[in-house]
Parts: C-alpha cells; sequence; structure tokens
C-alpha cells in the first residue's frame, strides 16, 4: 500500500507561533469575552521562561527535538510541560523518526488529549506502522473535535477553514488507507470518499480508493479512479496507468485502450444527506406539557432550571436586603416596601449609584440580579449572594481575581461578561432570538431552561394529542423527532442537548434567522463552533491534565470511557424531573445511593464491592465517586466531583507534580499520609492484582 509523506502541516506548525500564542483567561460566561495573557505569562521562573522561548526560535527540527527534550529534563514540573511534549513530537515527525514522534505524542495527550492537530500526526503514523487501533482511536478523535472547531490562538482564522479541512482529509485518508490494508472495504470507501469531498485533488487517495474497489471485486467502479490519477500525471500516473490496463483487459472490449481510458470519468460523489426528521416546528411552551405530563412538570418546576432567570418577585429573593454595607463598604442592598435595590458606591465618594433589581438568576446555590436599563440592556449587578456562605460575594473577583469588571467601586455600564442578553441569556433562558442589530433587543420565550429546551419543539405534539384535525400523528419519538425521548437518542446527542449549556467552549451566536439558542432548521439544538482546550490558559487544567473547573463539565464526561465506550450521558444519572427537588438539588437519579450509577452499568461489582474497592462496605471510601469523582473540580464557591468518571488514582502524576496540582483521592482521606506512601501502596496493590 503506497503511503505519503506527512503534510507540512502538521509537522512544525507551533513553533513559530508560541511566542504570539494568546490563551482565553476566564472561565466564565460562553462567549469567552474575557481577557486573553500570553503563554509566557504563566510561566514563573526567568530562566524556565527563556528555555521555552528558544523553542520557537529552533532553526531545524533537530534543534526544536534536543531543545524540547532539554526543556523537559530540566523542568519536568513546567506548566507547559505538554507545549515541550508536542513540540518533541512534531519535530521527531519531521526527522523521520516516527517511533519518538508517537511515543512523545503519547505524553502530550495524556495532558490533553483534545488536540487534534496532534491526533491527525498520531493516526497518520500509526496507521503506517501496524499500530491500527491507536490510528482509529486517534483518527475518530480527531475528527470529532474538528468537526465545530473554531481556530487555534496559533492560526489565524480566517487560514482556518482550509487548514480544518486539510487535517480532515489527512485524516480521513490514513484511515481509508488502513481499512483498505485490513480488508474493511466499506469502512474504507466512506472514509476515502470523505476525504476526496474535502480534497477532489488528492490523487493519492484516488488512486487508493481504486485499489479498494478492485480489491472489492468491483473492477468498473475502480476504473474512473485510475483514469483520473493517469489523467492528472504525478507519482502515480503510471501506476495507475497499469492498473487501468489490466482492468481493461479482463474484459473483450470493442474500444481501444485509449478510447477506454478517455470514457472513464470521474466525479465526486455527493455525500448521502443524514438521515433527518420533520423541521423542528413551533414551541408550545412549557404549560402545554402539564395536562399530561402533571407530576414531571411540577418536578420541573420546583428545580433550579426552571428558575434560571425570573422576573424580580420578593418572594423569591434569596439574598438579604439589610441596607448594611458589605464587601469592605462597596454596596449595600436595600430594601423598600416590595422592591429591592443593589446600590454601589461611587469610587471613594458618599455617593451611590442605585439600580433596582428587576429580575433574578438563580436559586439553588446562589444568586445574581439584573437591572433594567434605558437601552433595554438588563445590567447583571457585579454583588451576588451566595447561600452556602450566607453573604454577599463579589462575583467577578471569584471568576478572575483583579479586573476592571470586579472594581465595585468603579462599575458602570455593562463590562464584558455583565450584558444579560448576550453573556447569560443563552444558558439561563429559553428560545433566545436577536430581533434587532443589538442584544437589548433580544425576545426570549421563557425564562429558565423550559421543557422544550431539552425536548425541543412540542407544538404539532401538543396538536396531535388534543386531537386537532390539521395535526399529523405523533411521531416515533426518536433521533429525528420531537418531543425528545431520550431512551431513543445517542449519547453524543444525548450529551450534545445537555451541552448547550454545560460545556464550556460553545459560542452562542446567532444564525441567520436570529435564533441565538435553539434552530428552526434540522436539529432544535445547534451545532455551535467550538474553542478547542489548547486556547484555554493553564490554569483551568490541573498538571496532570484533569480539567481544575466545573466550567468544564460537560467535556470532563466526554474524556471518559464511560462515555466514549459505554456510551454513560449525563441523564444516566441526573434527572430534570427527579423526586424531591427541593431535598435533591443536584437532581440525582440515585440521590440515596450512589454507588447505583455506577453499578447499574458495573454490574459485577454489585456483590462484594470491597474485593474492587479494597475498603470495608458501606464506608465512605467504599464508595464509587469517592476514587472514580473525587471532589476536584472548582466551583467558585465549593468542590465539585470530577465528572472524568473512570479516572484512577494516580500516584506517579501526584508524586510528581505534588498533591496541589494533581490531587490525589487517596491522599483526601489518608491525610496523615505523603506520595511516597501512595506510591508504594498503589505499587503493592497492582502487585496482588
Amino acid at each position: 500500500m503506497h503511503h505519503r509523506k506527512l503534510s507540512p502541516l502538521w509537522l512544525l506548525p507551533v513553533l513559530a507561533s508560541l511566542a504570539t500564542a494568546q490563551l482565553i483567561d476566564t472561565e466564565s460566561g460562553p462567549n469567552l469575552r474575557g481577557r486573553t495573557i500570553s503563554i509566557f505569562d504563566e510561566i514563573q521562573d526567568a530562566r524556565e521562561r527563556s528555555l521555552f522561548q528558544q523553542l520557537g526560535e529552533a532553526a531545524d527540527p533537530a534543534q526544536a527535538r534536543q531543545r524540547a527534550v532539554t526543556f523537559v529534563e530540566r523542568y519536568p514540573r513546567s506548566v507547559l510541560l505538554r507545549e515541550a511534549y508536542e513540540t518533541a513530537a512534531r519535530a521527531s515527525a519531521a526527522l523521520g523518526d516516527d517511533d519518538a514522534a508517537i511515543e512523545w505524542g503519547k505524553r502530550a495527550l495524556r495532558l490533553l488529549p483534545e488536540n487534534p492537530l496532534l491526533l491527525a500526526m498520531i493516526t497518520d503514523l500509526a496507521s503506517q506502522h501496524g499500530q491500527h487501533q491507536l490510528a482509529e482511536t486517534s483518527g475518530r478523535q480527531a475528527l470529532r473535535y474538528l468537526e465545530n472547531a473554531l481556530a487555534p490562538t496559533t492560526i489565524q482564522p480566517d487560514a482556518w477553514p482550509q487548514m480544518r479541512d486539510e487535517l480532515r482529509n489527512q485524516v480521513d485518508f490514513a484511515l481509508g488507507r488502513m481499512a483498505v490494508e485490513e480488508g474493511r472495504f466499506a469502512d474504507a470507501e466512506q472514509w476515502l470518499l470523505d476525504a476526496l469531498r474535502l480534497k477532489p485533488t488528492d490523487y493519492v487517495a484516488l488512486y487508493t480508493l481504486g485499489i479498494e474497489r478492485y480489491a472489492n471485486k468491483d473492477p468498473d467502479a475502480a476504473a474512473p479512479c485510475f483514469a483520473e490519477v493517469m489523467r492528472a500525471g504525478g507519482a502515480f500516473a503510471e501506476t495507475a496507468q497499469r492498473r487501468l490496463q489490466q482492468v481493461y483487459a479482463a474484459k473483450t472490449r470493442s474500444q481501444t485502450f485509449a478510447e477506454f481510458a478517455a470514457s472513464q470519468r470521474w466525479r465526486v460523489p455527493t455525500a448521502a444527506p443524514a438521515p433527518a426528521g420533520p423541521p423542528p416546528g413551533p414551541y408550545a411552551g412549557s404549560t402545554t406539557c402539564r395536562p399530561c405530563h402533571e407530576d414531571r412538570f411540577k418536578s420541573w418546576q420546583a428545580t433550579g432550571m426552571s428558575k434560571m432567570f425570573r422576573p424580580y418577585s420578593a418572594g423569591d429573593v434569596m439574598g438579604r436586603f439589610s441596607g448594611e454595607e458589605v464587601l469592605g463598604g462597596s454596596a449595600r442592598a436595600i430594601a423598600e416596601n416590595d422592591q429591592r435595590f443593589i446600590e454601589l458606591r461611587k469610587g471613594d465618594s458618599d455617593q451611590w449609584t442605585r439600580y433596582r433589581v428587576d429580575a433574578l438568576i438563580g436559586s439553588k446555590w446562589q444568586q445574581a440580579y439584573a437591572s433594567l436599563l434605558p437601552d433595554g440592556g438588563l445590567v447583571v449587578l457585579p454583588i451576588q449572594y451566595s447561600k452556602p456562605e450566607g453573604a454577599w460575594v463579589n462575583y467577578w473577583k471569584l471568576v478572575d481575581g483583579s479586573s476592571a469588571r470586579s472594581d465595585i467601586r468603579h462599575f458602570q455600564g455593562t463590562p464584558d461578561g455583565a450584558l444579560y442578553q448576550r453573556d447569560c441569556a443563552p444558558c439561563h433562558t429559553s428560545q433566545l432570538s436577536y430581533a434587532g442589530a443589538t442584544p437589548a433587543t433580544a425576545r426570549i420565550r421563557e425564562g429558565g431552561i423550559d421543557c422544550e429546551m431539552c425536548h425541543g419543539p412540542s407544538q404539532e405534539h401538543v396538536n396531535a394529542m388534543n386531537g386537532a384535525a390539521q395535526a399529523k400523528p405523533p411521531a416515533a419519538s426518536g433521533a429525528g423527532s420531537t418531543p425528545v425521548n431520550f431512551r431513543k437518542i445517542s449519547a453524543a446527542q444525548s450529551v450534545a442537548i445537555c451541552g448547550q449549556c454545560h460545556k464550556q467552549s460553545l459560542a452562542h451566536d446567532p444564525d441567520a434567522t436570529g435564533a441565538v439558542n435553539y434552530s428552526q432548521t434540522g436539529t432544535f439544538y445547534r451545532a455551535y463552533g467550538s474553542h478547542l482546550l489548547s486556547n484555554y490558559n493553564h490554569s483551568m487544567f490541573y498538571a496532570d491534565g484533569r480539567f481544575r473547573a466545573t466550567t468544564f463539565i460537560g467535556e470532563a464526561l466526554e474524556r471518559t470511557r464511560c462515555f466514549l465506550e459505554g456510551g454513560a450521558t449525563c441523564v444516566s444519572c441526573h434527572s430534570p424531573h427527579a423526586d424531591d427537588p427541593a431535598g435533591n438539588q443536584k437532581s440525582l437519579r440515585f440521590a440515596t445511593d450512589s454507588d447505583e450509577m455506577c453499578v447499574q452499568c458495573h454490574q459485577s461489582l454489585r456483590d462484594h464491592p470491597e474485593r474492587h474497592t479494597r475498603h470495608a462496605p458501606g464506608t465512605e471510601a467504599s464508595r464509587c465517586v469517592t476514587c472514580h469523582m473525587p471532589r476536584n473540580m472548582h466551583s467558585l464557591m465549593f468542590e465539585a466531583r470530577s465528572h472524568q468518571i473512570d479516572e484512577i488514582p494516580d500516584a506517579e502524576m501526584t508524586a510528581r507534580f505534588g498533591e496541589s496540582d494533581s490531587p490525589n483521592a487517596c491522599l483526601s482521606c489518608h491525610r496523615d499520609k505523603d506520595s511516597g506512601w501512595l506510591v508504594s501502596s498503589m505499587a503493592a496493590r497492582r502487585a496482588r492484582q
């Protein structure tokens, strides 16, 4: 099977741009309008910073690899370790040292699996060297991450679409070539055609497609492929001509070979459209669900989902509006009759700016307050009330430390992140659309997250259930129809619906109709552009690669084998219709026995769990979540459980980076022990297994 040289696209694209790389430095807001910082701002040690900078100044791949290796050896705990690993991988590939490239690439992907540029390289190299399982896993992941990826910070946005298609073409070709070698002709056909749709002049892919069709005993379909490659000239023209002559000679023909070759014309077939259900249709509103789904409607109505955003009502206020000065005298919350106001001090003066509370945001752990401005915009005020703390907090200071928007005494207008319609509404309200040129003209169908944000528009279903004469019969509640039945859709679709709000990397931009967080064509949930995780400040991750913040909770789940191989989804463990929503504010399906969330799939562990946990049944240490979902994701005011569910306490990582940069579930209980004890204990446990 013919191979082609690695595209320069993935050899050393990061080296020259490291010096100017800008990283997103905020955790809040789906539109990511936060500050950016240089990659060098993250390195505190001047000598480390200087050595890393030299990576971007390397004159050739050999020098780049040597500098990367030196950096790793000298700074094995660096915050930029994954970039050094990646540089060594790409430089090794450029030098033709494929084994080293794969091994360095694995190290980088251990710290950041969602790196489609590096996964593309691994796919190609692994497929060439017989590591087919690694190649296919890497390739499928690369294609998934590239599907809606926005430009990395090291690449100009206007150059990215062509580069992304080139990467997808390379991955599709590598997978297709590998499938031909394995005799998986149906898979090979699909991948090679996908590669050619992205790049019709990819004559290596076209020649390989001809080989696949010929091997699959379809020479007539192979002939146009060989003829087109022959006419194009180039390295494969002569070989393609010989193949075409074999096809010609296999049958008695009235044409000469030249006439036969001229008659074979190749056109890239258009992709078969994905099976589509009916258009989303009109929305009915949550109240129309109530007559038939009374119990579920009531439980949803009592959840935080329905209370994400509400017009002001005194009875729904969580905060203490006592009139006292809070947060160092920079703010005060006042109640006058049945109305609430928040006043912010103007600088260091005795003057105050008064904001009337017109809307409430949140109802469980924390509540924010918004005030209507004369232009129709809703400004989200900088102080919020924390129920666990029983106190007012400076929200922006919690999110990004000292910044212009966290300076309460100079808060005015609508700073970045503080305009509700633009920065909050996509995840806090339902069916948001922009009716005019500015977000202040936004319209919403319902405050909070309504039934149709998850189940889709339901007016036709309501009409059918009510016996309307003009209504169509109710459609089957499968993947292409609404209302959605979550038991009948794929794991990817299920998580995508929840990910409309529970994934940080989404960029909610209005479509051509003005719809922001829904769609009136295709699926009702949008295929939003996604910022690559490499675009983010390293403080969003632990040194061992795990996520630090709950803003990445959807991405954490998507990393797991539970999702990738087992089809686990958000609703495997959570339900917006859970019983006792007031007492079960996390909406857990198995609130009284958290182990049931795991043993519903891992049934062999239901009996005698101590054989797996090595701890007595019924103890905290024997709980599945204690080891596999430790509390290490920061959620502003508390530590939430990790949703990288299949993680196992990694003693070596903790010993290398320290517990603060690689927290370990074992040490969270055994606080009198250290990483040395942890390493020896885990080694002994592996020896017993």
